[in-house]
């Protein structure tokens, strides 16, 4: 009856009628029993009633209540006989239960009851053999039975249990098989393994049923030794029920060790690691891909069952134990792969319910690790095995990761000790569950906001709040979860928007910074939905929290992040999040713009593609690029434009970074269509700017190559590789003006620089000052640049003065030509100019004053009232410039005598008097120079003297054209055109001032610009006319000539000694006497031995023609 009542529920719910059967029978079993079962059995009678109501039957607790019964029975009988006679009665009866596993296991159990109880060796003894004899090995429902039943027995009488133990070990697992009967040997192999689970069992009860103060004792000596060697290669074997068995072995031996129940015995359970490394073992042992028995979640509770002992799991360990649960979890499939079949040794399970099991068994081996470390960073310990996971490509994984994570952290808030924490990693944590909430799956969508809601919650209480506290915006999170159902992108795009802002109010500033950079990595999560909603969240934290970034302690951090964000471009390839990306740094620059820029600025060139897309992004904002055009203009101010080094005599210029980053970086912005306005506004400091930076990028190398600086470039195909060619400096700045000058419409100035060819002059070092003379007559024509004119000066005026020649050669060449263009008739800004340009004559560079000698003399195009005004300063700056020392081209000499030559047709001749006959001294030894654009102007300068030659200084300066005569017409067949040009031009000048009309007319008629001159008949009717109209002068005239027979040029000791033979051959006999002939004719000898046939030919025609000497 006992057992039967075991059982209540079996053959149509018996348990009733056994149990009133028994109150009725008590009398004849034992007298001492009737007021027990009285008493117990109607309560036991209204628990089988109330269960069967409720619908909440629990076989453990109405088995519990049973054997309690009949312990209770045995205690008050207290006769030795009358309980041996009973487990005599019971073991007898085993047989009657051979196909009733169920009740046959309870029957082991009372016996179990039964031996604790009793003291007789002799029975005990027999009905462990007993028990042991007749359970069936290959049904674990009968296994378990005879397991608990040793248990119990092992209670009262644990060396008995733990010698029949030890001898099954030995002798009934021994393999019989051998020689003939060899085919036998498989089914004894699996014979053996289930007496060994039996055994498996039968130690895990023992020790959990017996003693602690014994157990403590044995166990090392007896039990470990005995069941160690078993699970050697356990994970090896097929058999399931084995497994099983040694995992619920090692579970039992972990709760006999429980800290509560050795707490007073400084017990350690040294063979816990070993546990659990077979545990693992285990674990790893079990398909990924289907779901068939539940050891991985008897794994796992038995592993909780030991995290729970003594001491704590170290780190290493703890590391371990929580990535191997992890592993062999989350990557089963969402159905479990299928229903396990009913097997020989397997249980059919239904999938469902083994997946449950197996995630609430990792949930609750976490739980008991939480436990050990009751603070944030025992969550933290587990949430870093969970990050891998949230960036699964399969929602289930994601989906099972975060439930884990909220499980542990809710648990962690129900029980936390706030004052022990510091959620130091709150920040990471939110990183990385923010791109989970635009995930493509709603279940992971709305598991990330409870995940975040409890984070925070977690960290309100780590603040000091109590547990009820309410704060509006956290508990407003739970709400945003009923917009996420909805997969609609604009949605989510609100919901991650508003999740932002209580993010951006709650983070704690200590953590801004490693938030932005955990929070940058989920812009590469596999789902590109999510990476933007990673990047909606990094921007709204720039816009909210922005400006608190520099004040964190790293000096560096917004490089850091500009760095990291530029490093994802090249690796990120949705559209929505390389706009949010570029976004991004677009809003850290409205924060920190210098230090944005000084790292954009820092990366090699030429920028990569990515790059080039930060600048045009940041040119979407007008105030924006405003700002950033301003302070790029000051770092090209401030910045030094090229290094020099000078080798073996010669300079050598290399661009600097900086400067040259700035050009490029400009040339980006105008490339942008929104960028006109701010182009507009700024004209004319980028005008002032850009043509400097033109000037400076004349003749100077490329940035010397270097190593990238930027650690951690990703591999992605748009990245500058480090051996791209340095852009060239010249064409990077000139690509960047004409850039400059199409944003801003000023297609009248490209035409213009185009059609003179002054883009190929920019790049010349010869040739860019005159293409900055034609920029500024373009520049003074156009309706777009002219109303910024005085601007333009404005802000280069102070370049005049810079350390770096190409600047102030620059503005000298503008200067110059400015005040030929009448400085846009702004009598304010040509003073202004003037004085500028004044103010440079005593320039290091030769160029500089040259230039300044162009402008100076430029001023007489302005008008003869300003001619006037400056006529003394001007002419004392020309007369300067003559006497030039370092001038080894004469280039200031040719432009100061041009400059004289455009004065003088403007000023008086009160204003030249005192230094008009300086002037022609000066003047005088420019015919002679090599430089035929020299001979040219002082030849037309001499000339243009001739306007004062017929007041006061008349006969001065008629003795300036009698000394300079015969230069002018030996030159005037000079073997330049432009100086042939210059002496028909002076002469035409000069002639009415030579008080002879026939020279003067000869002159007049002859010497046209562009008639062409019978240069041989002019001389010698020329010199008949000289003969008769300055006899006095004809030996004068003569040796002129002479000294000509060592000029430089043969066409002029020709000219010479042509003129000679003309002078001498129509002077008339009686004034023959007045010529030094015997100088004349040796000097004459001399050049019939010049090198020069066309000379010696010529001399020898000058002889002929003194045929009466």
């Amino acid at each position: 009856m006992k057992v039967l009542a075991g059982r209540p529920k079996n053959n149509r719910d018996r348990g009733m009628h056994v149990l009133q059967l028994m109150k009725g029978m008590s009398p004849n079993f034992h007298e001492s029993l009737v007021e027990l079962w009285d008493t117990v059995i109607p309560k036991l009678t209204q628990y089988l009633e109330d269960a069967s109501k409720e619908d909440s039957w629990s076989q453990k607790n109405w088995e519990d209540l049973t054997l309690k019964l009949l312990s209770k029975s045995l205690d008050v009988v207290e006769s030795e006989d009358w309980i041996a006679d009973l487990g005599e009665t019971f073991g007898s009866q085993i047989p009657l239960y051979h196909s009733y596993p169920e009740e046959k296991n309870f029957l082991y159990k009372c016996i179990g009851i039964i031996m604790r109880k009793s003291t007789k060796k002799d029975f005990i003894n027999k009905h462990l053999d007993l028990i042991f004899s007749t359970v069936k090995h290959t049904d674990q429902v009968e296994r378990e039975g005879v397991a608990i039943a040793m248990g119990f027995c092992a209670a009262s009488h644990l060396d008995s249990v733990l010698g029949k133990l030890d001898s099954v070990a030995k002798n009934d697992m021994a393999q019989k098989s051998g020689g003939i009967f060899k085919f036998m040997k498989d089914k004894s192999e699996v014979d053996v393994e289930r007496i060994k689970a039996t055994l498996m069992l039968c130690y895990g009860y023992v020790a959990l049923f017996s003693p602690v103060s014994l157990i403590v004792s044995r166990m090392e000596a007896t039990i470990l030794r005995s069941i160690t060697p078993h699970f050697v290669n356990v994970k090896t074997h097929q058999s399931t029920e084995l497994r099983k068995a040694v995992i619920h072995c090692m579970d039992l031996m972990g709760k006999a060790f429980d800290p509560e129940r050795v707490k007073n015995l400084n017990f350690v359970f040294s063979r816990r690691h070993e546990f659990l490394v077979c545990l693992k073992s285990y674990m790893k042992a079990e398909s990924l891909t289907s779901l068939t028995t539940e050891t991985r979640a008897l794994a796992m509770n038995a592993c909780a069952t030991l995290v729970k002992l003594d001491p704590k799991l170290s780190e290493a360990e703890e590391f371990d134990l929580i990535k191997t649960a992890t592993e062999c979890v989350y990557p089963l499939p969402r159905d479990g792969g299928g229903v396990a079949k009913k097997g020989r040794e397997e249980m059919e399970v239904e999938v469902e319910v083994l997946l449950e099991s197996s995630v609430e068994a990792l949930h609750d081996l976490l739980k008991e690790l939480l436990k050990k470390d009751l603070t944030t960073d025992g969550l933290d310990s587990i949430f870093k095995h969970i990050v891998p996971w949230l960036l699964s490509t399969q929602d289930h994984e994601r989906e099972r990761a975060l439930n884990t994570f909220l499980e542990c952290a809710q648990f962690l808030l129900e029980h936390m000790e706030p004052a022990k924490s510091n959620f130091s990693n709150q920040s990471s944590v939110i990183a990385r569950l923010v791109p989970r909430c635009t995930d493509p799956d709603a279940e992971v969508r709305k598991l990330a906001v409870d995940c975040i809601y409890v984070s925070l919650k977690i960290a309100s209480r780590v603040e000091g709040h109590p547990a009820d506290y309410k704060d509006t915006m956290i508990d407003a999170l739970p709400t945003l979860k009923e917009r996420l159902v909805k997969g609609d992108p604009s949605v989510l795009f609100s919901v991650i928007n508003d999740l932002s802002k209580v993010i951006a109010k709650k983070m704690p500033s200590d953590q801004l910074q490693n938030f932005m950079e955990v929070l940058q990595e989920g812009l590469l999560d596999p789902q590109s939905h999510s990476s933007s909603g990673a990047c909606v969240v990094l921007n709204g934290m720039m816009k909210i929290r922005g400006a608190e970034i520099l004040k964190q302690v790293p000096k560096k951090m917004v490089d850091n992040i500009v760095t990291s964000l530029h490093n994802k471009l090249a690796s990120i390839d949705f559209t929505q999040t390389r706009t949010g990306t570029l976004r991004s740094i677009r809003t850290l620059a409205t924060h920190h713009l210098s230090s944005v820029l000084k790292t954009l600025l820092s990366y090699q060139l030429p920028f990569d593609s990515d790059m080039v897309e930060v600048w045009q992004t940041l040119c979407q904002d007008p105030q924006l690029t405003a700002a950033m055009i301003d302070h790029m203009l000051d770092l090209l101010h401030k910045s030094l434009p090229y290094e020099e080094r000078t080798s073996d005599e010669e300079t050598v210029r290399t661009a600097t970074s900086l400067p040259m980053a700035v050009t490029c970086a400009l040339k980006i912005i105008f490339d942008c269509e929104e960028t006109e306005e701010q182009g507009l506004k700024a004209y004319h400091t980028l005008m002032g700017a850009l043509m400097l930076r033109i000037g400076s990028s004349v003749g100077v190398k490329p940035v010397r190559q270097k190593e990238m600086e930027k650690e951690d470039k990703p591999k992605g195909k748009k990245v500058a590789p480090v051996s791209s060619k340095s852009p060239e400096p010249s064409l990077a700045a000139i690509e960047t003006f004409r850039s400059f000058l199409t944003r801003t419409k000023s297609n009248d100035i490209l035409d213009i620089l185009t059609e003179e060819g002054c883009w190929e002059k920019f790049e010349a070092e010869e040739d860019y000052p005159e293409g900055f003379t034609i920029l500024t007559r373009a520049l003074v024509a156009s309706s777009v640049a002219a109303p910024h004119i005085s601007k333009i000066v404005a802000s280069l005026t102070s370049a005049l003065s810079s350390l770096y020649d190409p600047q102030r050669v620059v503005v000298a060449a503008f200067f110059a030509e400015l005040i030929n263009q009448k400085c846009m008739d702004d009598a304010d800004l040509v003073e202004l100019v003037m004085n500028s340009l004044l103010g440079r004559l005593v320039d290091s560079s030769h160029k500089v004053r040259m230039l300044c000698i162009r402008g100076l003399g430029n001023i007489a195009s302005v008008g003869s009232e300003l001619v006037k005004k400056y006529s003394t300063t001007v002419l004392s700056a020309m007369m300067a410039g003559m006497d030039d020392k370092e001038d080894p081209d004469d280039d200031i000499t040719t432009e100061a005598m041009s400059g004289l030559s455009r004065i003088l047709c403007e000023i008086e001749e009160s204003h030249i008097r005192a230094i008009l006959i300086n002037v022609s001294l000066k003047i005088r030894p420019c015919f002679e120079k090599e430089k035929p654009a020299v001979r040219a102007q002082a030849i037309i300068l001499f000339g243009n003297l001739s306007r004062f030659g017929d007041g006061p200084s008349k006969a001065p300066f008629l003795e300036q054209i009698h000394s300079n005569l015969v230069s002018l017409l030996l030159h005037l067949n000079d073997p330049e055109i432009e100086v042939k040009k210059a002496c028909k031009f002076s002469l035409r000048l000069l002639g009415p001032l030579m008080g002879s009309e026939a020279i003067n007319n000869k002159f007049q008629r002859h010497l046209l610009e562009d008639a062409n001159l019978i240069y041989g008949e002019f001389l010698n009717d020329l010199a008949k006319l000289m003969i008769d109209d300055f006899p006095d002068k004809v030996n004068f005239y003569v040796m002129g000539c002479v000294s000509f027979f060592k000029s430089f040029w043969p066409e002029i000791k020709s000219n010479a000694a042509l003129f000679v033979g003309y002078l001498l051959g129509n002077l008339p006999e009686a004034r023959q006497n007045a010529i030094s002939k015997e100088h004349v004719c040796s000097a004459l000898i001399m050049l019939l031995k010049d090198q020069t046939p066309a000379v010696r030919c010529r001399a020898a025609e000058a002889m002929s023609l003194l045929y009466q000497y």
